[in-house]
């Protein structure tokens, strides 16, 4: 469990490296906030097909190898960087490039590592190790962005890269001993690239869209609206993870012993009132608030979610499951920053917040719907529920 933690944690900065550092590099260099939305969200487009393709090859190859592969995709995209050979002045298609390597990797690595992790604990400690394996994502999302905008300060934008493509490098070393011992004595999906489906999963993903629209918007706009107010847009990223970082452990063993709705209640609706704060004029002090309600109201929805996934499907689709979860993923984030690229500069920063906002409250109001949400917790029986 510590190894796919760590190793959850360093894949993972092949991606967070690039939540602050690029739209801000682009900035400087004068690109339009619509070019840079467009650039920040095409990671999620891509995500979103490659994830479609990512769970029907973990259900046939196992998690090992697709992480492998999702470390190479984030690899074939820092190493250019690393080499001066795409900067923020590049051309539209040479950054697109970047950002649909970095989709591909996003949409392998965590249905892996989601994967393989029950195989590593028992069912009544899942919840647990769901919460251990996402702090060493969440520590990844705290650290990241601001150690990669001091990088870029420091040593310029080619410095990013390069440190990406270490760190990248030591999770691949640290993956390759861990085996899957669910797909031992079962026989292997013969399906290649269609995912299976369940109509349980239906509502779930459903809730992944609807309460991740707002980080969408946040990743594709926040940065500038922050730059332009002499804010330092860091802050919020960094609060943002070590409120999860601080709440993922407890939230996951709340998960195990006071039931998935509760818990998403208050996700949903912390979430949507610490978004609300970005509808104030950017300052240090409301993007500190804002990153510590967003990074808490995350903690209560994403561990309850993972495991809802999990808890539906069967090791012979689970990689399916946190494949079309990492689409649902996609999806939203998608929604709120290329989606509304073309309308932006109509409807501005305020408006499309507040989309967010009402997307979290929505993504609530969906839970309560869902009847397979109300069982007991996780952590006190000992049979699956029905699905």
């Amino acid at each position: 469990m510590i190894r796919l933690a760590l190793a959850q944690g360093f894949a993972q900065v092949g991606f967070h490296a690039w939540i602050a550092t690029l739209p801000v590099a682009m900035a400087a260099v004068g690109r339009a906030d619509g070019e840079i939305g467009a650039v920040v969200g095409a990671a999620a487009i891509f995500n979103l097909l490659a994830a479609l393709v990512s769970g029907g090859l973990v259900d046939r190859f196992g998690g090992r190898v697709v992480y492998l592969l999702g470390t190479a995709c984030y690899l074939g995209a820092a190493a250019p960087i690393a080499l001066g050979l795409v900067t923020p002045e590049s051309s539209f298609a040479a950054l697109i490039a970047l950002r649909f390597l970095q989709g591909c990797g996003l949409a392998a690595v965590m249905p892996s590592v989601m994967t393989l992790l029950p195989g590593t604990v028992s069912r009544e400690r899942l919840p647990m190790a769901v919460g251990v394996v996402g702090i060493a994502g969440n520590i990844s999302l705290a650290l990241t962005p601001a150690i990669a905008l001091l990088v870029m300060d420091v040593a310029g934008f080619a410095a990013v890269g390069l440190v990406v493509c270490v760190v990248l490098a030591m999770g691949a070393l640290l993956i390759w001993p861990v085996k899957d011992p669910q797909r031992l004595g079962r026989p292997v999906s013969t399906r290649l690239f269609r995912p299976a489906w369940k109509p349980v999963w239906a509502r779930p993903l459903v809730m992944t869209v609807l309460i991740i629209i707002n980080w969408g918007v946040i990743t594709g706009y926040l940065p500038q609206r922050a730059e332009l107010a002499s804010a330092d847009v860091g802050l919020f990223f960094t609060f943002d993870a070590l409120a999860l970082v601080a709440l993922r452990i407890p939230s996951g063993w709340m998960a195990g012993r006071v039931g998935p709705l509760p818990l998403l209640l208050t996700g949903t609706l912390l979430t949507a009132a610490s978004i609300s704060l970005l509808l104030l004029p950017a300052s240090n002090l409301v993007l500190i608030a804002s990153g510590l309600g967003t990074g808490a109201g995350s903690a209560f929805v994403f561990p309850v979610l993972n495991l809802e996934m999990n808890e539906r499907s069967e090791p012979a689709n689970r990689g399916s499951a946190f494949g079309l979860y990492s689409v649902a993923f996609g999806a939203g984030v998608a929604i709120g920053s290329i989606g509304i690229a073309p309308i932006y500069g109509l409807i501005g920063f305020e408006l499309a917040m507040l989309g967010g906002v009402l997307a979290a409250v929505a993504a609530g109001v969906v839970a309560v719907l869902d009847q397979v949400m109300h069982h007991p917790p996780i952590g006190r029986f000992v049979t699956r529920p029905e699905t």
